[in-house]
């Protein structure tokens, strides 16, 4: 028996819709972008001032230098996150895969999510 192409036919008339087709990205689109990864540390500043400003009146020395460097560390870490997007930094990964020696071979990531 041949294979015959075509959609598939369910039982009781019952129809598939169809997907809606992803339009591609325009240039809108990317400079929102830019400015939702602005805005967000933007937001990650500003929360961590109003923290600082309402704790350090309870606080010793030792406290107020630790909220410092866990603040400076907080803003280091959400500038690197904003850098990247989620594809650059699943190419950095498998790259870092490609790398290592088999003994240490685990499957490769899909920036599709596929695998």
């Amino acid at each position: 028996m041949a294979f015959v192409g075509g959609k598939l036919n369910l039982k009781g008339g019952g129809s598939l819709k169809q997907k809606k087709k992803k339009s591609k990205r325009s240039k809108n689109r990317l400079r929102s972008s830019d400015a939702k990864k602005e805005a967000a540390l933007d937001a990650a500043v500003a929360a961590a001032a109003a923290i600082d400003d309402d704790e350090e009146d309870d606080m010793t020395d030792a406290e107020r230098r630790n909220m410092k460097f866990k603040l400076e560390r907080q803003k280091r870490d959400v500038h690197e996150l904003v850098q990247k997007s989620h594809r650059e930094r699943v190419e950095e990964f498998n790259d870092h895969l490609g790398s290592l020696t088999e003994l240490n071979d685990i499957p490769r990531v899909s920036a599709a999510g596929n695998g």
